[in-house]
């Protein structure tokens, strides 16, 4: 988001991801058959399997195109988020190659439940895989970092195969699909960190919500149908046409999830939020009309608010200040002001917003405007209602509530 990639390094990350997934069948051939190191009825030594036999395995496969990058192209990778750029684009390459082998194996049906699944779930390991090195590196902390988040990408990867080979009528469905969902908020959690801790921040930048679930719509409803057209010439209409139902049935909430989560990032300088086990949504008793909800509305996705969206949009730019209700104002006018700063504090989001009070712009006061979260939150025209505070210069949090206003670029 604050600095572009080249596409060639991109794309050459992307061949060498789909290339280097090859020396897994000579790791199979030459040391894992001469050991004896494979499947077993054994559910514990197949867990084992999964984690150390493949998840590891295949983590450090995917770091090998990284590596490279690192050594050949020295300026590429310059920021926190490069390492997860760069792994999650080998990781794609990865999974491309996988389901060129899954499609010839087990028919092209499958493809449209690895779209959604199996793809993203790759990127999701590979970011947990190297988010100990950003660690390690920015946060200056101890080498046991890097070996900590290894083993926990092998072990995620490790639990998620062994939940696809853990048959229990949907039981084995439902836990696999929860597991998918906390990695889903791992990822988006990873990324957010890695934004926010970037050398080349800019308060005034921010993640643009429409423009990212509308990429992702656009490639899903491109590629769902492409798979769908494959899997009736491979393997007939009727297998497509049961396959399509199964992903409108039971996954189609999970791909609302993802794409709607992906979308959603909180953008504050230097702060961190620790890696957590968490569901990408929660129960919300009263929920938000510009929220995202599903299941029936009981429960609300997480992420940034529109309203802390398009407030960050508005940062360092000249902005009107209009009361909500001219009855009860406190300003009794239009003034105009500038947001100068956005703090994060106890799971709340602050902007400090200047406002002049002449129009010569010589005499201001400053004021902390908090987005407005329930009920109406913005006007027909979508600029943000906030509630608008008096600062108490002792403590940020001891604020005074004095209006609603709305927020116009001027």
């Amino acid at each position: 988001m604050f600095e572009q990639e080249k596409l060639f390094h991109i794309a050459v990350t992307f061949i060498l991801g789909t290339i280097f997934p090859f020396s897994i069948y000579l790791i199979h051939y030459f040391v894992y058959r001469p050991l004896g190191i494979s499947e077993s009825p054994d559910p514990f030594y197949n867990f084992l399997f999964y984690t150390f036999g493949v998840g590891l395995l295949e983590e450090l496969i995917k770091f090998v195109p990284v590596l490279i990058v690192i050594y050949v192209f020295k300026k590429a990778i310059n920021e926190p988020l490069d390492y997860v750029k760069y792994i999650c684009v080998s990781a794609l390459g990865f999974a491309f190659g996988e389901n060129i082998e899954y499609a010839l194996s087990y028919g092209g049906h499958v493809l449209s439940s690895r779209s959604i699944l199996s793809v993203p779930g790759h990127m999701f390991f590979s970011a947990i895989f190297i988010y100990g090195i950003i660690e390690f590196k920015y946060d200056k902390k101890s080498a046991y970092i890097i070996l900590k988040y290894i083993l926990l990408a092998s072990l995620a990867h490790g639990i998620y195969d062994f939940l696809l080979e853990f048959h229990i009528p949907l039981f084995s469905a439902v836990i696999h699909i929860i597991f998918f969902m906390i990695l889903i908020s791992v990822f988006v959690n990873i990324l957010n960190n890695c934004l926010n801790i970037s050398p080349f921040y800019s308060p005034k930048m921010s993640v643009d919500q429409q423009m990212v679930r509308k990429h992702l719509v656009r490639f899903y409803l491109i590629i769902i149908p492409l798979i769908l057209v494959f899997a009736t010439i491979d393997e007939g209409p009727e297998v497509a046409i049961g396959s399509y139902l199964w992903l409108m049935i039971w996954q189609s909430s999970v791909l609302f999830i993802l794409i709607v989560r992906l979308s959603r990032f909180s953008i504050i300088p230097n702060h961190k939020n620790k890696i957590r086990i968490k569901l990408p949504f929660y129960f919300n008793p009263q929920p938000n009309r510009n929220d995202f909800l599903f299941f029936f509305g009981f429960f609300t996705i997480r992420g940034e608010s529109y309203n802390s969206h398009q407030i960050s949009r508005l940062f360092n730019e000249d902005v009107k200040v209009v009361p909500l209700s001219l009855k009860r104002s406190y300003l009794n006018q239009v003034f105009e002001g500038m947001i100068e700063k956005k703090v994060h504090e106890n799971n709340t989001v602050y902007f400090l917003v200047k406002i002049y009070l002449d129009s010569a712009k010589h005499v201001h006061k400053y004021f902390v405007l908090i987005p407005k979260i329930d009920g109406l939150t913005h006007n027909a025209d979508g600029d943000p209602i906030v509630g608008l505070n008096s600062i108490n210069h002792d403590k940020l949090p001891r604020l005074e509530f004095l209006e609603w206003v709305i927020l116009k670029k001027k």
